[in-house]
């Protein structure tokens, strides 16, 4: 069972027993591991009979199956994760990371979110090489759910460019950097168009990012870019170059790599899809090694 992050959670005693709880006894045995009292008497209440606690009983027992696997598989959250996720609790209690650090249960915290990130990553594994294939009566069929559902197409692009935003001066020192800069990207776009690679010369003498891709892009949606950025790119066929234009303080020129018109709501929906179909397969994989394994459930104790 994998937990989702609830800051309240966390920074509540999310580990104090309920007022209810009978001293802690031996509950169910799962392989070489204990299920206690302790361990499910937090989200038990006055009024819930033996087959409720029943339910949280195996809830424990799924979520220590899936310890026992994630140790045999050696799964472990990488650090930078484990700091992204307790940067994000601090946020969104308005804490700064070190006071977050500070609190008394900071060991607790930090030990939900390893739990939490490998829970995850196990998950991950198991479902990692799944070939999900959806039907179109299944898309169609979610569609119908959508109250109001309208077609909407996005435009997106995939580009290259190579950016300069300074450059050696010394040779005219009576000329403009800009006019120097546009001289330069005008040269370079001579040479592409006379065959020479684009991603070769943005990595020799782009100044952005992307020069380490050649200056490739991800898919971008158009109508996000900036203005000049729309100005200059909205009309150039695929496979064409700009002309060099400027923003901020660097000058650019971009080749169009791909165009597309994308409906988001469908790939969200089809995400959604594909998610569902996940979360069948784990859980009936959960099901799969509860049957294979040693538990012991004493009811009587409940």
């Amino acid at each position: 069972m994998i937990f989702k992050m609830n800051k309240t959670l966390l920074l509540i005693c999310t580990f104090s027993l309920n007022a209810f709880a009978m001293p802690n006894s031996i509950i169910a045995i799962v392989n070489d591991d204990l299920v206690t009292f302790d361990q499910i008497s937090a989200n038990i209440k006055p009024n819930h009979t033996k087959v409720q606690k029943l339910v949280l009983v195996n809830q424990q027992i799924n979520l220590i199956l899936q310890l026992q696997k994630i140790k045999q598989l050696s799964i472990t959250p990488k650090a930078n994760a484990i700091n992204d996720v307790l940067s994000n609790i601090a946020s969104n209690n308005d804490l700064s990371l070190m006071q977050l650090q500070s609190l008394p249960k900071f060991d607790e915290i930090i030990d939900h979110v390893k739990q939490s990130l490998s829970l995850e990553g196990l998950r991950q594994f198991i479902v990692e090489n799944l070939d999900i294939k959806l039907t179109e009566a299944e898309i169609t069929k979610q569609f119908l759910k959508i109250p109001n559902y309208s077609n909407k197409l996005e435009q997106q692009i995939k580009i290259a460019q190579i950016t300069v935003n300074s450059i050696n001066q010394a040779d005219s020192l009576l000329r403009s950097k800009d006019d120097l800069v546009k001289d330069f990207l005008i040269d370079l776009s001579e040479k592409i168009k006379k065959g020479d690679s684009f991603s070769t010369l943005a990595k020799l003498h782009s100044q952005d990012a992307s020069y380490k891709n050649g200056g490739e892009s991800d898919w971008l949606d158009l109508l996000k870019l900036p203005e000049v950025f729309q100005q200059n790119l909205k009309d150039l066929p695929v496979g064409d170059l700009s002309q060099p234009f400027k923003i901020g303080q660097a000058w650019r020129i971009v080749k169009i790599i791909d165009k597309r018109s994308i409906d988001n709501n469908l790939i969200e929906l089809k995400a959604k899809l594909v998610r569902q179909k996940e979360n069948t397969y784990f859980n009936n994989w959960i099901k799969k090694i509860k049957k294979e394994a040693y538990i012991e459930i004493f009811d009587n104790k409940l």
